[in-house]
């Protein structure tokens, strides 16, 4: 028994051995006729730009096809390589080449009209690509310090695009990314960490996922939003896209500065607006193009103005002619000087020096300020003064009817402030001292009529009387006393305190002959007439 064990053991030994002989002649077989088919294919292309590829790995390619590669990007595959660096001529390489194992072998044109051509072939799971170009090309060697200068050149542009701060990518004629930099590539990584173990992707994974290539070669400027893990506020970028040839070239700039303004602004425009939302005041700001951009509801209600032609931004013109057509507005006297009196208006707001009172045919007067602002703006104020102008009217009639009842009183009437300022005197007053105020008592005090009283009288207690209770803040009660004018006419003298501490100073001839029945010829006629009894 332990005889027929030992056979079992060494039949198995001598069995695995002999299916890893089979298994590796097999296998140098295979790799021998994989290596036999490469061989014959980059011989065959020997002279010309031949690439060969096992799925997305460069396995072998001719001498002159190595001077097309030597600036590959290393976190690319070699397919990707060589599909971006033909993506000028053959932008849709990719997928051209897609379904090269079941047909085996095609022939892809150029889509910008030039020479030239690539033949695609396919061997036992290799890819063949082939650069072919026209049988008698022309000379195109460079001279030394041309290639130097070219290349200079070329490494300087590659440093400005992979180190910009901005974001910049590129996508080609279906849509794939072929290049990004690194500020790109850092903030794909931002949004989808890549692990210590893990091999970083290609392409990166988008950041914009919504960022559309423009239609024609004008550029697309469009505002996007990032949002980082773990912060408090999103990124925005300001996305420009360009078209160049079949690819199209991002640019993203970091604009959430501007975006943190303008939600500041609108915030701030909110609040103004529901500020003034409550304002009597009709106000109207137009910016430096001279469009409506802010008003409140005060200025519909004052002018008649519709809302939805305010809204629709209107220019200080077209504000001014509606207002004309709804006779909001006082009309001018020529039409053909409105545009030259409007153009006025608006100068002399942007200066802020417009002050006008507005009396419209519908009995409404209207207050109208014009004021500059920042950057050109300029603000109108439209207030209804109507009641304000009636109202002075009316005082203003109240105030002349009563200086002329006192002008008819046949007393001699002076008014004094607290301060002493005469502020009041009738026509007998005047006719009476021989004043000349034409209406207007700014320049004249107690103390220069008080002088001009002395100059014109009699020594007499009562002027002393007079400068005491005025000049010491006024008497408890009337009182009265006796003067003589030039020593000839007696006059009473009456004096009288006001609310406010004004007081009121009243001279009545005495009925009655003068002293000497003389000088009385200052007097009025009738007063006259009366000091004489």
């Amino acid at each position: 028994m332990q005889q027929f064990g030992v056979i079992g053991t060494v039949a198995a030994l001598f069995l695995g051995i002999a299916v890893a002989v089979v298994l590796l002649i097999y296998w140098i077989r295979a790799n021998s006729s994989s290596a036999i088919i490469s061989r014959t294919l980059m011989h065959e292309a020997e002279e010309s730009i031949a690439f060969l590829f096992d799925d997305q790995e460069l396995v072998d390619l001719t001498p002159r096809a190595k001077g097309l590669i030597t600036q590959a990007d290393k976190q690319r595959t070699d397919w990707e390589n060589l599909v971006t660096l033909l993506s000028a001529r053959f932008p849709h390489l990719r997928s051209q080449c897609a379904d090269l194992a079941s047909v085996g072998k095609k022939t892809i044109l150029p889509e910008d009209g030039g020479t030239g051509w690539i033949e695609a072939e396919f061997w036992n799971g290799l890819a063949r690509i082939t650069l072919v170009q026209d049988d008698d090309p022309p000379d195109k060697t460079l001279d030394a310090l041309t290639a130097s200068a070219m290349e200079h050149e070329l490494n300087t542009l590659r440093c400005i695009g992979e180190d910009s701060p901005q974001l910049i990518w590129k996508r080609d004629a279906e849509g794939v990314l072929i290049w990004a930099n690194r500020a790109y590539i850092e903030m794909s990584e931002t949004l989808n960490p890549v692990g210590a173990d893990e091999i970083r992707p290609w392409p990166p994974h988008d950041v914009f996922q919504e960022a559309p290539p423009p239609q024609g070669t004008a550029p697309l400027i469009d505002m996007h939003r990032v949002d980082l893990p773990g912060a408090e506020a999103p990124i925005w970028y300001e996305v420009t896209s360009l078209r160049r040839g079949t690819d199209t070239i991002y640019f993203a700039i970091d604009a959430t500065p501007v975006v943190a303004a303008r939600d500041a602004q609108r915030t701030f425009v909110q609040t103004l607006t529901k500020t003034f939302a409550h304002l009597s005041v009709g106000l109207a700001i137009f910016d430096e193009d001279r469009r409506l951009v802010l008003f409140n509801p005060a200025l519909v209600d004052l002018t008649t103005l519709p809302a939805d032609f305010l809204i629709g931004r209107p220019t200080l013109f077209a504000v001014l002619d509606r207002l004309r057509n709804l006779q909001m507005i006082p009309e001018p006297k020529n039409y053909n000087t409105w545009r030259d009196e409007v153009a006025a208006l608006e100068t002399a707001a942007a200066a802020g020096s417009y002050h006008e009172t507005w009396t419209l045919p519908n009995g409404q007067t209207f207050r109208v300020t014009g004021k500059p602002h920042p950057n050109g703006a300029i603000a109108m104020l439209i207030e209804d003064i109507s009641d304000d102008v009636s109202l002075t009217r009316k005082f203003r009639s109240q105030i002349d009817t009563t200086r002329a009842v006192i002008d008819n009183v046949p007393g001699s009437i002076a008014v004094f402030s607290a301060s002493g300022a005469l502020i009041l005197a009738n026509e007998a007053y005047r006719q009476l001292w021989g004043a000349q105020h034409d209406g207007s008592f700014a320049d004249q005090d107690f103390l220069d009529e008080l002088a001009t009283w002395q100059a014109l009288s009699a020594p007499s207690p009562v002027w002393m009387k007079l400068k005491k209770t005025l000049t010491q803040g006024g008497s408890n009660g009337r009182w009265s006393g006796q003067i003589w004018l030039d020593n000839q006419v007696e006059v009473t003298c009456h004096y009288a305190p006001l609310p406010e501490g004004n007081h009121q100073i009243t001279f009545l001839p005495v009925a009655g002959e003068s002293r000497t029945g003389g000088r009385v010829e200052h007097l009025e006629p009738d007063m006259r007439e009366m000091v004489r009894g």
